[in-house]
Order: C-alpha cells, then sequence, then structure tokens
C-alpha cells in the first residue's frame, strides 16, 4: 500500500514550502532575499489570459475553452480555461514572478522526503517537474504551472502552451 504523505493538493503543499524558502534567514540570522521576486512582480503586467487567449488556447487543446481570469494574487497571474461544453478540457495557467527557484528548491526537499512524488519532465523551460497532474516550470527566476484535466497528448500540448507563452512573457 502506497503511503500519501498530502492527499489532495500536493501542488499546494510545494507552493507552501517554496514560498517558506523565501523567507529563510542566512547563517547570521539575517533576512536573505527572495532574489528580486518583489521588484520583478512589481514591474510586471502582463495577465495569464491575455497571453494566451481562450481562441487560441482552444485550437491548442483541441476543444472550445473560456478562459476565467484569477488576478487577485500580488506576484502571480492564473488563469482556467474551462470547456464550453462537457467538462474537458479543463486547464489552469498560472504564473508566479521570481519564484521559480525556490519552488524548485522546496520540490527538492519535498522530493527527498517523500521519494517519487516529483518526476523530472524534460524538454521544457530551464527545469521542469511533474507533480500528479501539474506540470511545474522553472523560467529563468519565474515559475509557471500547468494543471490538466481531461487533455490528451499533454507533453506536446503543454510544450506548445509554454512556448507561446514564454515568447510573450
Amino acid at each position: 500500500m502506497k503511503r500519501v504523505l498530502f492527499p489532495g493538493r500536493p501542488i499546494a503543499l510545494l507552493l507552501s514550502v517554496a514560498a517558506a524558502i523565501g523567507g529563510c534567514t542566512d547563517s547570521v540570522g539575517t533576512a536573505a532575499p527572495a532574489s528580486t521576486s518583489a521588484a520583478a512582480a512589481a514591474t510586471r503586467v502582463v495577465k495569464a489570459c491575455e497571453l494566451i487567449p481562450a481562441a487560441e488556447m482552444s485550437a491548442i487543446l483541441g476543444g472550445a475553452v473560456s478562459a476565467e481570469p484569477n488576478e487577485r494574487s500580488n506576484g502571480k497571474t492564473l488563469c482556467t480555461y474551462t470547456a464550453q461544453q462537457g467538462i474537458s478540457p479543463y486547464l489552469e495557467f498560472s504564473i508566479e514572478w521570481g519564484m521559480g527557484g525556490a519552488a524548485m528548491t522546496g520540490i527538492g526537499m519535498l522530493g527527498q522526503h517523500e521519494p517519487g512524488i516529483a518526476s523530472p519532465y524534460e524538454g521544457i523551460g530551464d527545469q521542469a517537474v511533474a507533480v500528479g497532474p501539474a506540470l511545474i516550470i522553472r523560467t529563468g527566476d519565474d515559475l509557471v504551472t500547468l494543471v490538466f484535466s481531461g487533455v490528451n497528448e499533454v507533453p506536446a500540448k503543454a510544450k506548445k502552451i509554454f512556448d507561446t507563452a514564454k515568447g510573450r512573457m
């Protein structure tokens, strides 16, 4: 029987660990900066739903989708694409400015505690891992997350989505 350490939302746990790492202190107890994430977030204005509009995402996913933005978080942009009819395809596409390094460090730490929770994912971004239905991608200092449901040929579609967004970020 496989032990499930964190049932339900491993992605939320991973991102919580990454956020905690960003607030770590250095060896003398002073706050260590989480890179330039605050400055980077302040200068970014691009929104996920504007990077890849619903019509374009529909063509990539192979089914008509609507886009719903969620801009309620500072330093993060999220777009949820839902099927116009039926339940799929479905995609959550988010970008967290300046969080790429911290997230990958957190995933590495979690992988040491719970081997096999994340699988390396080659050929996309600077570094990427798959965790359940989520693909977590570091591109420079930034973090791109794609959560798929009801989507066929995920590797090819994930690459197309990432490449399209990256060219517009």
